[in-house]
């Protein structure tokens, strides 16, 4: 288990320009808390994901605060600027999430901050367009957070709801996709009165690829299985069509798993 500790001071920032629903932060210190799985998979494995970006946008509910007259109006925004992160209260401030009672919070990241779409009804927050680097989704449904004077301390614990697949020695311009009967097919997340959930699509659905300095690069979340059971990669762009099997492996969400591609002779070809 990789712990990843993230403490950062936000300074007092002015109230100039907001509309009546969207407020900044007052003077608080934050800190998030990260923990990833070690991967555990393949020929080659790393962290699918490690640490933060400049641009990413971590969203937070906090108990009670999921649902306003059936919308999502309360949530902080907190965004990464390279160094520490930035609070953006909408719809309410630092003071009453202190004051509440019970102090739980739900929070979800996906990679796509610059075309984020927020939906403000129906009681969710939707996360839909992805970018050309792939997805990743973490989420925290258990989150809590502590209060101490004027600083508010948040306990996040952000689990990987992806796993990423690389294949070496193959081009994205070729419009390779990939299925996997253990990799189910992400879509967005939302937040829900219960937490953040995720979209999903099918198990052996074909995945997406993204350009990656190591080849191409597919991404979906990953069944929980034995290390008895067996995992069937089918890799094709509709010329070619290869087929590979792994049995005894752990296969788990946050694992980036590196294969050699076709050419290595490692694969099957089932082109018909």
């Amino acid at each position: 288990m990789k712990k990843i500790i993230l403490a950062f001071c936000i300074a007092a920032m002015a109230f100039v320009g907001c509309s009546k629903d969207e407020f900044v932060s007052p003077a608080s210190e934050y800190q998030i808390v990260v923990n990833l799985d070690k991967p555990s998979f393949g020929e080659d494995v790393r962290a699918a994901r490690t640490s933060w970006e400049s641009g990413d946008e971590v969203y937070v509910t906090f108990n009670g605060d999921v649902y306003v007259n059936f919308e999502v109006q309360k949530y902080l925004k907190l965004t990464y600027n390279g160094s520490s992160w930035t609070p953006t209260w909408v719809g309410t401030t630092a003071a009453e999430v202190a004051a509440k009672e019970t102090k739980t919070l739900t929070a979800g990241y996906m990679n796509s901050a610059s075309n984020v779409s927020t939906t403000k009804k129906y009681g969710f927050l939707s996360f839909g367009t992805v970018l050309d680097n792939g997805i990743c989704i973490m989420t925290c449904n258990d989150g809590t957070y502590s209060v101490s004077g004027s600083t508010i301390t948040l306990n996040i614990v952000m689990r990987h709801q992806t796993t990423q697949v690389t294949v070496k020695g193959i081009n994205v311009a070729d419009k390779w996709t990939l299925k996997c009967d253990k990799l189910l097919k992400k879509g967005g997340f939302t937040f829900a009165s219960t937490g953040v959930g995720t979209s999903n699509y099918n198990y052996n659905d074909p995945l997406q690829g993204f350009d990656n300095a190591d080849g191409v690069s597919f991404f979906g979340s990953a069944k929980s299985f034995t290390t008895s059971d067996t995992v069937v990669f089918t890799l094709t762009n509709g010329a070619k069509t290869y087929t590979r099997s792994f049995t005894g492996k752990t296969f788990r969400n946050g694992d980036a798993i590196i294969m050699d591609g076709p050419d290595s002779g490692k694969w099957d070809e089932v082109t018909e």
